[in-house]
């Protein structure tokens, strides 16, 4: 991932796909990673990533989420920690929390949860390390 200078510069999420998890796939446990990832099956547990997480339309995953950007058009159930931005596109369904910098939720999409508002980088690292404790890190 290239370094930013301004911490609320938005990352693209048209960066070449390094993990897949296809449709039709089911996985449960940890999945940690670096690049883009994108899951079309089920994942049920913790991912963690520096980098952009993709769920598409047919995704289904619950459980925890820890990554610099999250794109969700699928199922999502469970807890969210974005440093810079998620984003619900339609037709996705989410429930849970979303801790994020910016939130970007298009027409469609539902969103039934509790958010936080999180401020620039360094006061986002602080907040990970205080309320996400010591089991989420990797």
């Amino acid at each position: 991932m290239l370094p930013r200078t301004d911490p609320f510069e938005l990352p693209s999420v048209s960066h070449e796909i390094t993990v897949v998890l296809q449709k039709g796939s089911r996985l449960e446990g940890r999945l940690q990673f670096e690049g883009t990832a994108r899951i079309d099956g089920e994942f049920k547990g913790e991912i963690f990533t520096p980098d952009i997480l993709l769920l598409g339309d047919e995704a289904q995953v619950s459980g925890q989420i820890e990554a610099d950007v999250v794109v969700i058009s699928g199922k999502f159930t469970g807890d969210i920690f974005a440093t810079h931005r998620v984003e619900i596109q339609a037709p996705a369904v989410v429930k849970g929390t979303i801790k994020t910098a910016v939130l970007q939720v298009e027409e469609g999409a539902v969103f039934d949860g509790q958010t936080k508002m999180l401020g620039p980088l360094p006061a986002l690292r602080q907040e990970r390390h205080s309320d996400l404790g010591e089991s989420l890190k990797p």
